[in-house]
Formats: C-alpha cells, structure tokens, sequence
C-alpha cells in the first residue's frame, strides 16, 4: 500500500513522505485492515525492526485528528525519552505532547490537556491510584513491549493497568516481539491479531567457534571464516571495522562489559580516520566531564571512548548513557559492549549483533538466556536506511558448544509468556490499590476483577489467587489500612464463601495514603512502625530493611571480619545473632547504611567506587529510592500527626538526596549548587542566602564563575 493510498489526512502523509517512507510493508498493511484506523483492538507481534511505531503512529495520529486522546505505555524510563524525541515531529500539526515518567505521588491535571502523552507503566498506575479524571477521556492506550507482561518484578503492574483499561472502551493496540502464545493475549484483550516474520532488512543468524587460525562463522546455509586475534568477540570486532560497520557486543556483567569494550577499543584504534578521531576526542571529553568531580569509571570510560568502543550499564549516569547512544547511533562510536538489558526497546541498531555470553549468574549459579532475550538482542541488528542485511552471532569455545547453541536459540521459538500476577507482592501492593482507589468494594468485586486478568485467561480459573487475596486482606486489616465490614447474624445457611464474598472492604485513610505513595503495603508498615525519633544511620537501615532499596549491597568474603567490628561498636538495636538466618540481609542492609552516610559526609562517587565498589550510575539509582521512600516516610508522619519526626525526615531525605552535611542544606536548595559548589561556599565563609547578598558578585564569581554568580543572586532577588 503507497502512503498515497492510506485513508488518513493529508498532513498525515506529507509527514511520512518527509521521513523517507513512501508505502507500508505487509505488518502495517495488516493492521489498517484488522481495523487500525477503525478503532479495533489490535495486538501486534512482529520482530524487532519490522515497522510496529509506524504502526502505533498511524493509530495516534488518526485518534488525534478525530479530536481523541492517546496515553502511550513504556516499561522504561528511556525509552519513554526516545519516543518523546521521535515523536516531537507531529507538533507541526498542533497536537501536543507530554512525558510523564517519575513523581508517583501526583494525579498530574495538566496532562489532561495534552493529545498524546507518554507514561511509564508505573506512572500509569500511580495516575489510576490517584482517580486523575482526564484518563475517562482517553480513547486510544497504546501498550508498547507488552511481551514484558511475563517479566515477575514490572509485568503485574502493567497486567492490572491493562485489565483497568478494558473497562473504560477505550482501542487498545499492544506491541510485542515475537512470541509463541501472542494469541492469548489477543483473545484476553479481546483484539486482532497481527503476527508477522517480516523484516525489511534480512537477519542472518549465526554461530562462531574457533578453529585453529581462523574464527568460523557458520550461518547454517553458509560458513566463513575470519581472522583470529586474540578471541572470538575481538576477531568479530576487527573483521567488523574492516568492513566499516558497527557492532553490539553483548557480555554477562558490568565488568565484562568494561574490560571487553578495552579490549576491542585497542585492537580498532588503528583503523580510525583522523576526522573520527578528533570527533572521539570532543565525545570522550564530554563523557569525562559529566559529574563535578570525574571517577575512575568516568576517567576509564572517556579513554576507551577515544579508541572508538565504549560500555554501557547501569553504572553510568544518564547523561552518559545519552552521549554514547547518540554518538553511536551517529556512527562515530563504532562499539558499545553492553549487558542484555540495552536490547530491550532501545532504538541503537547496529550492522552486526555479537552474544559473547549466553548464561547469566542468578545468585544460584549460571543460567541459560531465554530464546525471547536473545531474540532481542539478535533484533537489534540490520541498520535501517544503512543495510539491507543484518548479522547475529553467538559466540563459542568449540563446534560442539556452537551446534547446542545454534539449536538452542537460532532453530527454537520464543517461548510463550505468562502472568507473573499471583506472585505474593504484587497482589498485595495491586489488592490495596484496588481498594483503595475504589475500584473493588467487597470480596464478590475483588474476585470480579481477578476473573478478567490475564492470569485468570491463561489458566482458567483464579482459585489460587484468591487464597492468596484471602490471606493478604487479613494481613491490610492487620496493618490498619482496609476495613472489613462485619455481617449482621443471618438464622438461614449461607455457604461461607458466599457469605464472605459480600462483606464491603473500604481503605482507610492511611491505606489509601500508602497506596497513593506506591509502597509495597509491607514497607508501609514496618515504616510506620518505626516512625519516631531516631538516629540517621537507625532510620537508614529501617529504610534498607524495605523491598524496595533491593539489590543492597553485597557482603564480600574478606568483609565480613570489618562488617562484625563495625557493627559491634555501632549503636544499633535489635541486631541477630550471627547464626540467625537473617544476620546476612541485616548485614547488606547495615553495610548499605554506611554507604549512604559516607555519601551525606561528602565522601566523593570516586572514592565511593573505590570502597563500595558502588558506580556513580548504581548510586543515584539507590539514591533515587532512598528519597522516594524517605518522602513516603514523611508523609506518614505528617498523616499520623508526628511533625517532629516528619521534620526530622524531610532533613534526612534532602542530605540523602544531595550528599551533604547538614550545614549545607539552606545552600543547596539554591538551583545550580550541588554539593561541591554548596562546600566551596561554605569554605569562603557563605554559609545562608543572605551571606550569598552580602558576598555580591564580584566575590561570588571568583568563586564559582561568572554565571553560576549571576543565576543565584537572581534566585534570592
């Protein structure tokens, strides 16, 4: 179908023609005719590449024209940014367009207004927590990588979102990789199916293995062979810049990551046009200068930059995750080694797709990737616009470990997914959320609303879940935050259940403020519990002790000496014995409680790295917890009339959140002075915003520039 031909509005196709795209390919022509542009349900499962945003576009776009309103759904945060950016184009037709993505403790009214807004999942279900009243007008929900409905920690959230949204009629489209059970999740949405292989640019997939001088590259109906140098990843790489391509290389860990990228970057170097090498030089920089104060890992990654490869992992900050994924996608950096966690709705094609390692270590030894990660990662192959193939190549030791491999994963389908919904945590956060949004009133709507999940679809009945719901309404009734409306004495015999299942259930005030801050109901407790007044580093490990500060930090075999000592000239309280099965998750949690005291004593990321083995990438993640859990702390204080210890909290959660002493606080909260700026001031005798007046610009600007000096005198007027 040419883009002539699309039943859509002019402006629509003058868009499109102006991105290059001339007609649709067999998914898209599909869609249109399931009822894409008819308000149709539509489930839409089709490789990596094949054309499923268009698809999404084409919906949005029409919706909008037809004075409709699209919420969008990611399951990351990043990707949510992409789209935003991609979709800033269609402004020239006047719809307008927002990104929510974090503050899960605000209905967010001003985004009512907008025609297309992006939200995470999370966000999704915090706007439906908070009964934001634009969402009855929403007519299309766009669910983008739906596949991660199976995923245990993230799919629940969106498996109720989805459930919600059934009843309000508005279209649903999901988007999903391929998988084997895709019909399932049509029929529960009760939508069409879109399956598709198609892919506008060939995937040839294969295998490696060493064989004497040489790598071989077996891609089932053709072999070749490259030059071997030093392993297979590195033989991949060097055979890859020769033919001026570009690679992902996937590795199992953040180290692995690291050294590969080293690696690779000194065996490409020396094929580099001076031109790139001077771009390399600004990029390399840039990524050295992202924080204040550069770490090991800042300095590290900014040299292997200037060789053309660099890592990719949660260790980095944002902006430097941002600066190599722009570059790379401009073609200036030409590797990124990377842990499987970037194939999942990250836009970074590459030419060649390498998977050094196929097993990742759970905690419980090494476990095989599933055929749906790997298909991912294969996915991200073939450079649209650039090639018209694209390679995917598992790495092996031998030929024997090849054929298992290529068995595994090349001649095997995705494997079906499934609800991850009765997992005991998320039906306790979702049953509070449900009750006290008002959505389910009495056991009767509770299993009501169960019945229509997709977990109720896949296997037929929901009697499991609500043993577990019955238990879980126990434990809310415990903790104060439901009540469960007791039935008067009735002379005629009612079946238990029966009787039961009528009984109304109403949050309370506290439940309903626990759901609203998106807390696990259990964290909220304990909280509340242990609100009163108490020494930083008490409330820092009651904080460490919640599921939600999860991974703590680990303790190291020749640790564990130095742990014991410090925790025995601490003044903790309630410490188990060092047999007790909890003394190890009491120990993470205290050693992750040091780390964030060293942090609010000013210790530096470089010096953190040094003695936690902590990234700066891992610690503004954690601290990202610590302060939403500590905001949440707040505000049950506040909620329980505590203003001491609300007070006491609010200090705590801003020392947490910029890594200062408590003398730094009144400075910080000025825009533009973190904690390095906030201490050069202090240092020269600046010490309140009214010394900063008194200071005047002139000493301000030796200090920190002319501009810094300039931008706060005008916040304190």
């Amino acid at each position: 179908m040419n883009i002539e031909d699309l039943p859509v509005h002019d402006r629509i196709k003058k868009i499109l023609k102006a991105e290059g795209i001339e007609k649709l390919n067999p998914p898209q022509i599909e869609a249109i005719e399931k009822g894409l542009l008819d308000r149709k349900n539509l489930v839409i499962s089709s490789p990596t590449a094949s054309g499923k945003t268009l698809i999404a576009e084409l919906a949005f776009l029409k919706n909008f024209l037809s004075n409709g309103k699209t919420v969008y759904l990611v399951p990351l945060k990043a990707l949510g940014s992409e789209k935003f950016a991609d979709f800033k184009k269609y402004e020239s037709l006047g719809m307008k367009i927002a990104l929510s993505l974090g503050d899960l403790d605000s209905g967010d009214k001003w985004l009512g207004s907008y025609d297309l807004i992006i939200l995470s999942n999370e966000k999704m279900d915090s706007l439906l927590r908070h009964e934001t009243k634009w969402i009855e007008s929403v007519n299309l929900v766009i669910a983008d990588e739906i596949h991660l409905i199976d995923e245990p920690s993230r799919g629940p959230t969106l498996e109720i979102i989805l459930t919600r949204l059934k009843s309000l009629r508005t279209q649903i489209l999901a988007l999903s990789a391929t998988i084997q059970n895709a019909e399932e999740i049509a029929q529960w949405l009760k939508a069409d199916l879109v399956k598709s292989d198609y892919r506008p640019i060939e995937l040839k997939k294969g295998v490696s293995y060493n064989d004497e001088n040489s790598i071989v590259i077996d891609f089932h109906d053709d072999k070749k062979t490259v030059e071997f140098l030093d392993n297979n990843e590195i033989s991949l790489c060097v055979d890859t810049i020769k033919k001026k391509k570009q690679a992902l290389v996937f590795v199992s860990t953040r180290r692995s990551a690291e050294s590969s990228a080293e690696k690779i970057g000194l065996n490409i170097k020396n094929f580099l046009k001076d031109v790139e090498k001077k771009e390399l030089d600004k990029i390399s920089n840039e990524i050295e200068k992202a924080l204040h104060s550069p770490t090991r890992q800042c300095r590290k990654l900014a040299s292997i930059v200037k060789n053309g490869a660099a890592f990719h992992h949660a260790g980095l900050v944002a902006k430097q995750r941002k600066i190599i994924e722009d570059n790379f996608k401009a073609g200036i950096i030409k590797f990124i080694t990377a842990t499987p966690t970037l194939a999942f709705g990250m836009n970074l094609p590459a030419w060649r797709v390498i998977v050094r390692d196929s097993k990742r270590f759970t905690g419980y030894g090494a476990d095989f990737l599933s055929v749906i990660e790997m298909h991912q990662m294969f996915g991200r192959a073939g450079r649209p616009k650039y090639d018209s193939e694209g390679e995917a190549i598992i790495t092996a030791k031998t030929e024997n470990e090849a054929e298992f491999l290529k068995n595994r994963y090349i001649f095997s389908d995705p494997e079906p997914i499934y609800s991850k919904l009765s997992v005991e945590r998320a039906l306790r956060i979702h049953t509070l959320a449900l009750i006290a949004a008002g959505v389910t009133k009495s056991k009767a709507e509770l299993k009501d609303f169960f019945s229509k999940t997709f977990f109720a679809h896949q296997y037929g009945d929901i009697d499991e879940v609500m043993i577990k719901i019955e238990k879980i309404l126990k434990q809310l009734e415990d903790f104060d935050f439901i009540e469960i409306k007791k039935e008067k004495f009735i002379d005629d015999f009612v079946p238990a259940f029966e009787l039961n299942s009528d009984m109304e259930i109403k949050p309370t005030k506290i439940g309903k403020r626990v759901s609203e801050l998106y807390l696990d109901p259990l964290s909220a407790n304990w909280i509340i519990r242990n609100l009163s007044i108490m020494k930083e580093m008490d409330f820092l490990m009651v904080l460490n002790r919640c599921d939600e500060m999860a991974p703590l930090l680990r303790i190291k075999k020749n640790e564990y000496e130095d742990m014991d000592e410090l925790l025995a000239s601490s003044s903790l309280k309630d410490v188990p014995d060092a047999w007790d099965i909890e003394y190890e998750d009491f120990l993470m949690a205290f050693k992750t409680s040091l780390m964030f005291m060293d942090w609010m004593k000013e210790m530096g990321e470089d010096k953190i790295l040094d003695t936690y083995d902590f990234a700066p990438g891992e610690l503004y993640n954690k601290i990202t917890n610590a302060d939403w859990l500590l905001y949440a702390a707040k505000e049950l204080s506040i909620l329980q009339g505590k203003k001491e210890v609300a007070n006491n909290l609010n200090k705590l959660r801003l020392r947490v959140k910029y890594g200062v002493k408590e003398e730094l606080i009144k400075l910080i909260m000025l825009k533009n002075i973190g904690r390095i700026r906030a201490r050069a001031l202090w240092k020269n005798g600046i010490k309140t915003p009214s010394d900063i007046k008194k200071a005047g610009k002139e000493k301000l600007g030796r200090i920190l520039g002319p501009k810094i000096a300039d931008s706060i005198l005008q916040q304190i007027g």
